[in-house]
């Protein structure tokens, strides 16, 4: 009898530590999600409205990874003080690569802005996918004709012009502020949430031009409804063969956006470099290629290091170059 006690014994105690065994594993398993990563939808947070480059890109790029990591990959635009409100929303999410980040250009301004304190050295930095040039459109009845005409016209009437960009802080807002500098001109500057809306309020005739991405304006200039003066960089954009750039014109300056993905800071490195995969066979694929094509932007990848080593050099530029050209500023 004390034999089958003792082993009646023996078979709870091995019980209950089989039942603690199983506790500890699910406890385990639940703190590393719900299986192997990704195991549900991905948040892609846009932090500006919809219908600009940001926008397309982070949706055009969402569906393209969403088939390699097969998991639906969700858009969600959170626009508002140059992007900071979207970049710490995103910094402010658990890191366990579910909610993934836009990162635009302004991931290296709104710091020096005073917007927000985040940048490319707090963030799980993926991958850049694309720069975009900026270009100077104005409505196809304007008076000017040329970049040249603009510039007279502005310096003539100093204040007097007015131009629209996508937002105070914005890359397009300060390659403005760089026109301004380079032709010694001063525009009064109406900023938007958006550069769908500083096109909208050009096309409604309550601006006098706009800086946009090449992108963004292309469909109103090849519907004839707008004009490009100028492409503001080094090199002419396939999508404006005609139309001179900047440098061309003896005005050295002009600042590209350019397009990547960042997820919070302290995601393992094992869900970043799976997620960097996704992107790198996205980049890859002829939809993506068509897409660049069609948009004016300029396919170019980076992975984490790179893009990091990139993104923390741009921030120091523009830690040293936007307190100046802000004095240009009334």
């Amino acid at each position: 009898m004390l034999s089958r006690m003792l082993g009646q014994g023996t078979k709870r105690r091995f019980a209950v530590q089989a039942l603690a065994a199983a506790v500890l594993l699910f406890a385990v398993s639940c703190s590393h999600g719900d299986g192997p990563y990704p195991s549900k939808e991905l948040k892609l947070i846009v932090q500006a409205s919809p219908g600009g480059i940001s926008d397309t890109v982070s949706r055009f790029m969402g569906s393209l990874i969403e088939k390699d990591l097969g998991v639906p990959v969700v858009c969600e635009n959170k626009p508002g003080a140059s992007g900071a409100l979207a970049f710490s929303y995103v910094a402010r999410r658990a890191p366990d690569g579910y909610t993934l980040g836009h990162a635009s250009i302004e991931i290296a301004i709104v710091r020096t802005l005073g917007y927000a304190d985040v940048g490319p050295d707090n963030m799980g930095l993926i991958c850049l996918v694309s720069k975009t040039p900026a270009v100077l459109v104005v409505r196809e009845d304007a008076p000017w004709n040329s970049f040249g005409g603009f510039i007279a016209a502005a310096g003539k009437q100093r204040g007097g012009l007015i131009l629209a960009h996508s937002g105070t802080g914005s890359i397009w807002h300060f390659n403005a502020l760089l026109m301004e500098q380079a032709a010694d001109i001063r525009v009064t500057y109406v900023p938007y949430g958006g550069t769908s809306r500083s096109l909208a309020s050009l096309l409604g005739g309550h601006v006098d031009a706009v800086i946009a991405g090449t992108g963004e304006a292309i469909a109103n200039v090849k519907a004839g409804r707008l004009k490009a003066l100028a492409v503001l960089d080094e090199s002419r954009s396939q999508l404006y063969p005609e139309t001179p750039t900047s440098y061309e014109l003896g005005y050295d300056f002009g600042a590209p956006a350019w397009s990547g993905f960042f997820a919070p800071a302290g995601v393992p490195d094992a869900i970043l470099e799976r997620l960097e995969k996704a992107f790198r066979k996205g980049f890859a694929s002829s939809e993506w290629a068509r897409l660049c094509r069609e948009r004016g932007m300029e396919a170019v990848f980076m992975g984490r290091k790179e893009f990091r080593e990139f993104a923390l050099q741009e921030a120091a530029f523009f830690g040293r170059e936007i307190p100046r050209l802000l004095t240009l500023e009334r």
